[in-house]
């Protein structure tokens, strides 16, 4: 398992590589401190996922993950300093897979990491649907009427989860549990980034969401079809 990892700050870098040799020593960490450097690794190497960090002293890591984009679909998470929201979601959009907030907490991180490389859903049923919404040649394809969205690993595992049982609500634990491991309630707050985002790209108005419903205090479903 390789991972690359593009940070400008030593103390993190050395931190990182740590928190690998001690929760998942499996994994080979390439580490550079710019973004330019961290772009050629990737097209010269043959990564399994990406670590970035949001300020770089080149390049923007949103600019980063907008190249990376553009030659490889590599599961990349983003280290940012900022938990805001509408901050998250930026590089969500730009097709990041996932974030960690710094102060990094080695477990999270690593559990985060664990679960984009993990292929639980590599024989899912492609034939789930639900209202005009059905997967293409992939859950990391969404079909909705005649438009094809384009998924990160962790939308398409929420989305199939809740699209799955219909109707029915999934908890908050069952949730952030078969996306990141874990079912503390910390990730709450990552489960609503995720669903904001995804609310983004499948309804017609997020604000005022018709097919991802949530019931306050329990978790979320999808609507049924009419």
């Amino acid at each position: 398992m390789k991972v690359l990892l593009i940070e400008d700050d030593t103390n993190i870098a050395d931190f990182m590589r740590t928190a690998f040799q001690v929760g998942w020593p499996e994994v080979k960490v390439e580490a550079v401190n710019d973004g330019a450097t961290g772009l050629v690794a990737l097209e010269k190497g043959n990564q399994d996922i990406v670590l970035l960090d949001v300020g770089l002293p080149d390049i923007n890591g949103f600019d980063v993950l907008k190249r990376i984009r553009l030659f490889s679909s590599v599961p990349v998470v983003i280290i940012t300093v900022s938990g805001d929201e509408s901050y998250v979601v930026r590089g969500l959009a730009l097709g990041a897979d996932d974030y960690v907030v710094k102060p990094l907490r080695p477990l999270e991180m690593i559990a985060r990491m664990k679960s984009l490389l993990r292929r639980k859903l590599v024989s899912a049923d492609l034939d789930v649907a639900c209202s005009n919404l059905h997967f293409g040649e992939s859950i990391r394809e969404l079909v909705k009427g005649e438009k094809k969205i384009a998924l990160t690993h962790i939308e398409s595992r929420l989305l199939y989860t809740l699209m799955k049982s219909p109707g029915s609500v999934v908890t908050y634990s069952q949730l952030t549990s078969e996306l990141w491991g874990l079912s503390n309630e910390s990730y709450q707050d990552s489960l609503k980034v995720h669903v904001r985002h995804l609310r983004q790209k499948i309804e017609d108005n997020p604000n005022h969401p018709k097919l991802i419903l949530n019931k306050p205090g329990a978790g979320y479903l999808m609507a049924k079809s009419k």
